[in-house]
C-alpha cells in the first residue's frame, strides 16, 4: 500500500515537472541580453517610399514650383533629409538592446540611455510595465513570433503601427 502511494506520488511529481519544463525553455531562452539586428515597419517604409517618389517627381507636375524654385537644390535638400531619417533609424536599430533578468526586470538600452521596467511572460507575449517598477510610466506588449537560442523575433503594435524586430543574443 505505501509503495503504491509513493509510486503514484512519484508519477504525479514527474508529470508536474514535465508540464513545468514545457514552459521553462522560453523563460530560460528569454533571460539574456538581446541586440536588435533588423526592424521591419511597413508604415515607416511606405512613408520613406512616398517621400522618395516625391523627391523623384518634384517640379514635374507643378509648373509654378519649377519656375520659382531651383528644383535641383530642392531635390538635394529633400534627399539629404530623407537619408538622415533613414540613418537615424539605422543608428537607433543598431544601438537597441534588451536584457531580460530572472527577477522580472528588463533593461532596455538605446541611443538615449538605459531604462528599466518589469516584464512578464504570458504564453506567446512579453508584457513590459514601467509603472510596476517605478510607479509611473508606459506599458508595452510584444508578441513572440519566434524564439530560439540564436534569435528572438517580436511584434509590437503601438497605436496602430506594427513593427517586427529581430534580435540576437549578445555574447559578453
Amino acid at each position: 500500500m505505501n509503495r503504491r502511494i509513493i509510486n503514484n506520488a512519484l508519477v504525479a511529481i514527474l508529470f508536474i515537472s514535465g508540464l513545468l519544463s514545457c514552459s521553462a525553455p522560453e523563460k530560460n531562452l528569454i533571460r539574456q541580453k538581446w541586440k536588435t539586428i533588423a526592424l521591419n515597419n511597413p508604415k515607416m517604409e511606405a512613408e520613406f517610399l512616398k517621400m522618395q517618389q516625391y523627391i523623384d517627381t518634384v517640379g514635374t507636375l507643378d509648373k509654378f514650383l519649377a519656375d520659382t524654385v531651383n528644383i535641383d537644390s530642392l531635390k538635394m535638400s529633400l534627399q539629404t533629409e530623407l537619408n538622415q531619417m533613414k540613418e537615424s533609424v539605422r543608428i537607433s536599430r543598431d544601438n537597441t538592446l534588451m536584457e531580460f533578468k530572472s527577477n522580472g526586470v528588463v533593461y532596455m538600452t538605446s541611443i538615449d540611455g538605459t531604462d528599466s521596467a518589469m516584464y512578464e511572460l504570458e504564453k506567446r507575449t512579453i508584457k513590459i510595465d514601467e509603472a510596476k517598477l517605478k510607479g509611473y510610466g508606459e506599458s508595452m506588449t510584444f508578441e513572440i513570433l519566434k524564439i530560439t537560442t540564436d534569435s528572438l523575433r517580436l511584434r509590437l503594435i503601438d497605436y496602430g503601427d506594427t513593427s517586427e524586430v529581430t534580435m540576437v543574443p549578445v555574447l559578453d
